[in-house]
C-alpha cells in the first residue's frame, strides 16, 4: 500500500510539473530549439553533422534545464510553494526527482531529432547510434540538474546562484570541450564526469573518433552513474535541509516609508527619483553577481577569443582539414557583436522579471518613480552596458584587424540596441522569471544562429530575415557588408525603433497592470 501511495503521489506531482512546464513555455522552447538545431545539422554534410552534433548536445541540449530548474526553485520559494512542502505528502527527494525527470525528458526529446539528423548515414545501425548518444544526454542532464539544485537550495537569491553556478559549471563544460576538440588529450580528463557523457555522445554519432575501447568506456559510464547518484542524494539533502524560513514566501506587504520631511526634500533635490533608483543599484553593484557578470563577461569572452581562436584554427585544420581563418567575420558577429548584447540583455530581462516577482512594481506606485520611468531607466541602463561591453570586447577579441572602421562602428552601435530590445521583449511577454527565461532562450537561439544563416544563405534569400532587428548589424559589418553604410545604418535604426516602440508599449501595459496587482495574486 505504501508503494502504491508513493507511486500515485509521484505520478500526480509529475503530471502537475508537466502542466507547469507547458504553461511557462519550457516545452515549446525545447521543441523549437530541437527544430532549429536539427535544421542546422541537416544543412551541413553528414560527416560534418556527426562531428558537430556532440558539441551542440553538450552545450545546449544536455544543459537545457539548468537555468529552468534554478529559476523554478527560486520562483516557487518566493511564491510559497516550497513552504507548502512542509505539510504536503511529497517528500523533498521526490520533489527534486520529479523536476529533474521532467526537465531531463525535455532534453531527451530535443536530442532525439538532432541525433537522427546527425547520424542520418548510419540510421540502419539503430540502437548502436541512438542508445550511447541518448544515454550521454540523459546522464549529463541529470548530473547538471542535481548540481544546480544543490547550489540553488544553498543560495538565497538569484544573484547568489549566479555567483556560484558558473564556477561549478565552467570545469564541467570546458573539460569535455577540450577533450572533444582534441586540444587536450589525457586520461585524467575522464575524471571530470561530463567528459564521459560527451564521449558517450561521440560513441553513438562518430564512433571512429572515440579514443578508448568499449570496456574502458563502460567503466567510465559506471563512474558517471556514480556521480549522478551522489549528486542526486546531495540535491535531496539540500532541499530537505533548507530552512522553512528560506522556503517561505519572500513577498511581504511593504510598509509606507517613514522618511522625515527633510530627508524626502533632500532626496528630491539629489537628481530626482531615477537618479535615486540608480544610486540604489550602484550601492548593491559590488554584491550583485549579475552586474559583475555584465561588466567582466564581455572582456572575458573577448580575451578568450583573442588567444583561443587562432588555436582553434590550428586544431580544426589539423583534426578535420578545415580552414576556419576565412570565417573570422562570422566568429566576430556570433561571439562578440551579437553575443555581448544577448548576454547583457538577458541579465536585464532577468532583473526586470525579478523586480516583478519581488513586488517592486507595487512599491513604485507609492513613489515618484512611475512604472514608465522605471522601465525606461532599466532599458537605457541595459543599452549603455551593452554599448560599453562592445566597445571593450570588439578590439580585445582580435577578430577585427582593420580596427574601428566606419562599418564596424555602425554595426556595433546597431548591435548595442539589441540588448534593450531583448529586455523589453521579456518585459512585454513574460510575467515571471520562468517565462522570461523562455524568451531569453528563444532570442538567444536567433542571435546565435543569425550570423551563420546570413553568411550561408544566397543573396535573394537572406533578405527574408530583414524584418528582424539583429539582421541590420550584420548588414553593415565588415565581412558581410550587404548594404552601403548609410542606407544600412538608417534601415537598422528604423527597424530597431519600430520594434522597440511596439515592445515598450506592450511592456508598459504589463508593468502598469503588475503595479495594480501584487505578483502572483
Amino acid at each position: 500500500m505504501n508503494a502504491a501511495r508513493t507511486a500515485a503521489r509521484i505520478a500526480a506531482a509529475t503530471a502537475l510539473e508537466w502542466r507547469m512546464q507547458w504553461r511557462y513555455g519550457a516545452v515549446g522552447a525545447a521543441l523549437a530549439l530541437a527544430a532549429v538545431w536539427s535544421a542546422v545539422l541537416m544543412a551541413v554534410p553528414a560527416h560534418a553533422a556527426a562531428a558537430i552534433a556532440p558539441y551542440l548536445l553538450l552545450l545546449d541540449t544536455a544543459g537545457f534545464g539548468v537555468l529552468f530548474v534554478v529559476v523554478l526553485l527560486l520562483f516557487e520559494r518566493a511564491e510559497g510553494s516550497r513552504a507548502a512542502l512542509e505539510v504536503s505528502p511529497l517528500r523533498p527527494g521526490e520533489y527534486t526527482a520529479v523536476k529533474s525527470a521532467v526537465l531531463t525528458a525535455l532534453s531527451a526529446a530535443a536530442a532525439l531529432p538532432m541525433i537522427a539528423v546527425a547520424a542520418r548515414g548510419r540510421l540502419d545501425q539503430g540502437a548502436a547510434v541512438l542508445l550511447p548518444a541518448l544515454a550521454g544526454v540523459v546522464l549529463l542532464s541529470l548530473l547538471l540538474l542535481s548540481l544546480s539544485v544543490v547550489i540553488t537550495a544553498r543560495s538565497g537569491t538569484l544573484q547568489q546562484v549566479f555567483a556560484l553556478l558558473p564556477l561549478a559549471l565552467a570545469p564541467m563544460m570546458l573539460t569535455p570541450l577540450a577533450h572533444l576538440s582534441g586540444a587536450v588529450e589525457h586520461p585524467l580528463l575522464y575524471a571530470v564526469p561530463t567528459t564521459v557523457g560527451a564521449e558517450l555522445m561521440r560513441a553513438g554519432l562518430a564512433p571512429d573518433a572515440v579514443p578508448i575501447g568499449t570496456a574502458p568506456l563502460a567503466l567510465a559510464t559506471a563512474y558517471l552513474l556514480g556521480w549522478v547518484a551522489v549528486l542526486a542524494i546531495a540535491a535531496r539533502s539540500a532541499c530537505a535541509a533548507e530552512s522553512p524560513a528560506a522556503a517561505a514566501p519572500t513577498r511581504r506587504l511593504r510598509r509606507p516609508c517613514r522618511t522625515p520631511h527633510r530627508a524626502r526634500a533632500r532626496i528630491r533635490w539629489r537628481g530626482g527619483p531615477v537618479a535615486g533608483f540608480a544610486r540604489i543599484d550602484l550601492r548593491g553593484a559590488r554584491r550583485d553577481s549579475m552586474i559583475v557578470a555584465m561588466l567582466i563577461g564581455p572582456v572575458a569572452i573577448a580575451l578568450g577569443l583573442r588567444y583561443g581562436y587562432p588555436f582553434a584554427v590550428d586544431v580544426v585544420a589539423h583534426s578535420y582539414g578545415f580552414d576556419l581563418a576565412p570565417y573570422a567575420p562570422v566568429a566576430l558577429a556570433a561571439l562578440i557583436v551579437l553575443h555581448v548584447p544577448m548576454m547583457v540583455g538577458a541579465i536585464g530581462a532577468l532583473r526586470l522579471a525579478e523586480d516583478a516577482d519581488d513586488g517592486t512594481l507595487l512599491v513604485l506606485r507609492a513613489t515618484p518613480l512611475t512604472p514608465a520611468r522605471y522601465l525606461a531607466y532599466r532599458v537605457l541602463t541595459v543599452a549603455a552596458a551593452a554599448g560599453a561591453g562592445l566597445a571593450m570586447a570588439v578590439p580585445l577579441s582580435g577578430l577585427a584587424p582593420g580596427g574601428w572602421t566606419a562599418g564596424l562602428a555602425a554595426a556595433t552601435a546597431l548591435a548595442a540596441v539589441q540588448a534593450p530590445l531583448l529586455a523589453a521583449a521579456a518585459a512585454a511577454f513574460a510575467g515571471n522569471k520562468v517565462e522570461a527565461l523562455v524568451v531569453i532562450k528563444g532570442a538567444g537561439a536567433v542571435l546565435t544562429l543569425l550570423p551563420l544563416i546570413v553568411w550561408w544563405l544566397p543573396e535573394p534569400a537572406r533578405w527574408a530575415l530583414a524584418p528582424l532587428p539583429p539582421f541590420w548589424p550584420l548588414a553593415v559589418l565588415p565581412g558581410y557588408e550587404l548594404l552601403p553604410l548609410l542606407p544600412g545604418l538608417l534601415a537598422g535604426c528604423a527597424a530597431a525603433a519600430l520594434a522597440g516602440a511596439w515592445l515598450l508599449c506592450h511592456a508598459r501595459r504589463r508593468q502598469e497592470g503588475a503595479g495594480r496587482h501584487e505578483p502572483g495574486s
